[in-house]
């Protein structure tokens, strides 16, 4: 059987894409490079060059494909033009769903963030039932909103679709931009020291990627057309979090805790010199506030409806641990 896949050359997107191989599919990965040094590797694996806003790439790396796992997405919050993000998450997703109704295929399944929905309040975990109650704090979370809003309007028009809601992944494969924790992992096992900010009582969750994975065959297999899942694991406060990698890795690392506004402040003021002199800098104001934003969620309806399983974040963390120091 064929299957369309996007974002091959991304964190989750590469992963699925060899797994998806490794069980005999036969996988048609769009990517804009084909000389990629991060396209998946395997006989089952044919690359098709494209680009998301190119339609007629799209038909053709869709063509004879029964499936459609949508993975790929624009997620530099870095970047302050909403442009690279309109283009990437909305034009990008209607063109897939517009070529998968034309193709009719069985199911599209579309890979979204926890996100969306916006901060969990009061220790109450997200679920899908959830309405965000705050304005959107960032341009990738409004573009996966609209984009999520394009799939629900296709399921109308007779396309069945998943949307699957990741929470913070974890875990072996790509060094990407969207893998956080594993470069948390690594900076707690080398380092012997580490600034963070005062807010350790923020509690998120955590998927490990294997999970993930799974979780895009069970919807595949038996999602339900229109509705949302959330793909988690355990919600777990950064204080917890630094706690357990130390002990996992048997690290001595000092941690220094500094006011949360105070290095905010620093953050925009070393941004503002950075983008003078064009010089990179990983983190800015939105990104520590995405990063530093209590999203507690719950997984019991992948749990009950697709019967997805989650692993304990010691055994994952572990798993993880000996991927990236070995």
């Amino acid at each position: 059987m064929k299957v369309l896949l996007t974002g091959a050359t991304g964190y989750v997107g590469h992963q699925l894409a060899l797994k998806l191989a490794s069980e005999n599919y036969r996988v048609h990965a769009l990517v804009r490079d084909i000389n990629s040094s991060k396209i998946p590797i395997h006989k089952n694996i044919m690359v098709f060059e494209g680009d998301l806003c190119d339609y007629d790439s799209i038909l053709k790396a869709m063509r004879g494909c029964a499936y459609v796992f949508h993975t790929a997405a624009y997620t530099n919050l870095k970047c302050k033009s909403i442009d690279n993000f309109y283009n990437g998450n909305v034009v990008g997703t209607e063109n897939i769903l517009k070529a998968a109704l034309q193709y009719q295929v069985k199911k599209v399944i579309y890979t979204s963030t926890l996100s969306v929905f916006g901060p969990s309040f009061k220790e109450v975990p997200i679920t899908e039932s959830q309405p965000r109650l705050t304005s959107f704090a960032n341009d990738y979370e409004l573009t996966k909103s609209m984009s999520e809003e394009a799939v629900s309007d296709y399921v109308k028009k007779g396309l069945s679709c998943i949307i699957l809601n990741l929470t913070r992944v974890y875990g072996p494969g790509l060094n990407t931009y969207s893998n956080g924790l594993n470069k948390i992992i690594l900076k707690i096992a080398k380092n012997d020291f580490l600034i963070v900010p005062s807010k350790l009582n923020i509690r998120s969750n955590y998927v490990y990627i294997n999970d993930a994975l799974n979780a895009h065959i069970l919807a595949m297999h038996s999602g339900k057309s229109g509705e949302k899942y959330i793909i988690g694991g355990e919600n777990i406060s950064y204080l917890e979090l630094f706690d357990k990698i130390k002990t996992q890795t048997k690290s001595k690392i000092r941690i220094l805790k500094i006011n949360y506004d105070l290095l905010k402040r620093g953050v925009l003021m070393i941004s503002g010199i950075n983008t003078l002199l064009k010089f990179g800098f990983a983190l800015t104001p939105k990104v520590l506030d995405s990063l530093f934003t209590n999203r507690s969620a719950s997984s019991y309806k992948a749990e009950s409806q697709l019967h997805y399983k989650i692993t304990p974040f010691q055994i994952g963390l572990s798993y993880t641990i000996n991927f990236l120091t070995k």
